[in-house]
């Protein structure tokens, strides 16, 4: 009788030990799940405080999307005036040149250069009185004449030396604003990129955080169909003295990750250099474009990246970026093929590729593509150095 007794309270031992068990460990996921819920609704806080943060990002993008279009707008109106004013210049080139036919003309029998003697002859050798008069009115109206012409041509010359000056000043003017638009660009490639993060971290965080929070609901799950399992199984065999061991199946993930890629050989600087200029040249005359990428029109780090892409070099899309791109060289190592940078507006603002002799091809607002030189013009004022393509 005793010996029943005690086999029925061990067997019932047992079988409250193995109940309480599951419960325990469902307390447990309880406190995870209660975590995870708690970083769930910090992730969300954090979002508001990080929407507002893209809310000013948005802003300061549309803002320069708004001063890009300006700059644009002004660029043209420059473009505009620099072909009225060579338009003017060759006007103004062809009244001097026609009037300097006209004074060679007249200066056959008397000329222009001041020479009274030459009047005085022409009116003394007149054989009457009234041929002097003839003669004096003559001389009077060749040299009224010939002082309007000389005055003409004086006001004219003047005029295409200002015109002429005056055109430079605008080309000098176009090739700011290009500079202020690669710049302007470039900020906004930075803020794009910014936005782009934010989102990407925020996503990433509340992915992670919603997936904990899943994981415990259903390690939950399985813990209290288990302890309904084992208190059926009670019920339904209350001295039972088998024991069912559960299983744990553990899958291995399996990686997803590639075999790394074999980057594609570069070419030899001097094969190399010989695709690249080969497109370089190819494109000559194409006009600058804000933005542009294509044969249609490029702007400066358009024009480069389509350049060295034609060799299979892939460069960055602003000017700032592939010059932090490159190795540093100077000026006396610089070989044909590297890129040369300028700051005109406070930043590595324009590119080009140089060609040796202190020269550079590149795209600019007042020539489109083009070749030009370093020294001692415009760009020696602002040039920042040469770089490498690796």
């Amino acid at each position: 009788m005793n010996k029943k007794i005690i086999t029925l309270a061990v067997i019932g031992t047992i079988g409250l030990g193995t109940m309480v068990a599951p419960f325990s460990a469902s307390a447990s996921v309880d406190e995870d799940i209660n975590k995870a819920s708690s970083k769930v609704t910090e992730i969300s806080g954090k979002q508001a405080d990080a929407k507002k943060e893209l809310a000013s990002v948005t802003d300061s993008i549309t803002e320069n999307e708004a001063s890009a279009k300006e700059l644009v707008a002004e660029m043209q109106s420059t473009q505009n005036e620099l072909k009225t004013l060579k338009a003017d210049i060759d006007t103004l080139n062809e009244k001097i040149a026609g009037r300097e036919d006209k004074l060679k003309e007249q200066a056959r029998t008397i000329q222009v250069n001041g020479d009274t003697q030459n009047y005085l002859d022409f009116v003394l050798s007149a054989e009457s009185l009234s041929d002097v008069v003839g003669r004096v009115d003559v001389v009077s109206q060749m040299v009224s004449a010939n002082q309007t012409l000389v005055k003409d041509q004086k006001a004219d010359k003047e005029s295409v030396a200002s015109k002429q000056k005056e055109t430079e000043k605008k080309a000098n003017e176009q090739t700011m604003l290009a500079a202020k638009l690669e710049a302007s660009k470039a900020s906004l490639e930075q803020q794009k990129l910014s936005k782009e993060a934010v989102v990407a971290s925020l996503a990433s965080e509340q992915a992670s955080a919603e997936s904990e929070k899943a994981t415990f609901l259903t390690q939950k799950s399985d813990a209290e169909k288990a302890a309904k399992a084992i208190q059926t199984a009670s019920e339904a065999k209350p001295v039972a003295a088998t024991s069912n061991v559960s299983n744990n199946e553990t899958t291995t993930p399996v990686s997803n990750g590639s075999a790394p890629v074999a980057k594609p050989t570069a070419p030899a600087a001097g094969g190399r250099w010989g695709t690249v200029s080969a497109a370089a040249y190819g494109v000559a005359g194409t006009p600058y474009l804000y933005g542009g990428t294509t044969t249609a029109g490029f702007d400066c780090s358009g024009f480069t990246m389509y350049a060295f892409a034609a060799a299979g070099v892939s460069l960055p899309r602003v000017a700032s970026a592939q010059y932090a791109a490159t190795s540093r060289v100077s000026q006396a190592e610089a070989q044909p093929g590297d890129l040369v940078f300028f700051n005109q507006s406070g930043s590595i603002d324009h590119v080009g590729i140089y060609i040796g002799n202190g020269q550079f091809i590149g795209s600019q607002s007042s020539s489109g593509v083009a070749v030009a030189s370093i020294s001692p013009y415009y760009w020696a004022k602002y040039l920042v150095g040469f770089g490498r393509v690796n």
